[in-house]
């Protein structure tokens, strides 16, 4: 789906009260997020990409403090803004509190998770364009702060803050990256490549897993995660090879690195077999 960011929506943050350097802000933000949200090729709601950003920082109509997330998910729910839209208000504050950290903080405890790939785009696009304009990393292309980015969140730390949201963060600069490079791929583009035949499909749950669900996505063939070293040597090095896990972490994460480094072609699947069944995709 297309989408350009409308003026007025715009408009309603004038009215609100924000500031020209916080509407300057938070319009890179939105138009960033919209940038690498399609070089993703990831099938994503853009609108949910263009209007989370904008409005994220909604909450500076009030304060700058940490609890200008929480506020700015009042205020938008008050104009009437989707809830998808009200919750990465609230959820952009440090991108995703664990619950010692909100109790550190001072705010509600309560689900700050990410769950869409739509939020972490945001969160991601958000730090971004901070580090690009904020003038104290030495950035002369934007593409630096990309390249760059897990040495600039070590590096300074008002970018990193601290270990817990330096390791987020890092986190889903690897995931999009990820997607952006290709090693990474949606159930929408698994479907794709199915149809279209050709390669190998691996299934990489832990045994635990697929004893305790047995469903498989149609043309996969498990393979023990535990004895990667053993298998890799089968996989043919001229083909295209994707793997899931139960949810695309660290199984998948750790099977692919493994395979790259043998020179094997791999993605593994976006939020693994979850993802897939939650596309309402069916199981063998």
């Amino acid at each position: 789906m297309e989408y350009r960011i409308e003026q007025k929506d715009i408009d309603l943050l004038r009215t609100a009260g924000m500031t020209k350097p916080d509407l300057d802000h938070s319009l890179k933000v939105a138009t960033k997020g919209l940038e690498i949200a399609q070089r993703t090729g990831a099938t994503l709601d853009l609108e949910l990409v263009g209007r989370g950003a904008l409005f994220h920082d909604l909450g500076k109509t009030v304060t700058h403090e940490i609890s200008h997330g929480r506020i700015g998910a009042e205020l938008g729910a008050k104009l009437g803004l989707p809830e998808a839209v009200t919750v990465i208000m609230e959820k952009h504050i440090r991108g995703g509190l664990t619950e010692p950290e909100a109790i550190e903080l001072g705010l509600p405890v309560k689900d700050y998770t990410l769950h869409r790939l739509e939020e972490r785009i945001i969160i991601y696009a958000d730090r971004l364009v901070d580090i690009i304009h904020d003038g104290i990393v030495d950035i002369k292309e934007e593409t630096e702060a990309e390249v760059h980015f897990v040495e600039i969140l070590n590096g300074y730390s008002k970018y990193g803050k601290n270990e817990t949201t330096l390791k987020r963060y890092v986190g889903y600069h690897e995931e999009i990256q990820g997607l952006i490079g290709g090693r990474i791929i949606d159930a929408a583009q698994l479907k794709e490549i199915l149809v279209q035949g050709g390669g190998t499909l691996l299934d990489v749950r832990r045994k635990t897993d697929r004893e305790a669900a047995p469903g498989m996505i149609p043309g996969a063939v498990w393979r023990d995660p535990e004895q990667v070293e053993q298998w890799a040597g089968e996989i043919a090095k001229d083909t295209r090879t994707v793997i899931y896990c139960a949810r695309g972490g660290s199984v998948s994460q750790s099977v692919s690195n493994t395979l790259l480094k043998k020179g094997i072609t791999v993605a593994y699947l976006d939020g693994g077999l979850k993802a897939w069944t939650d596309q309402g995709n069916s199981l063998r």
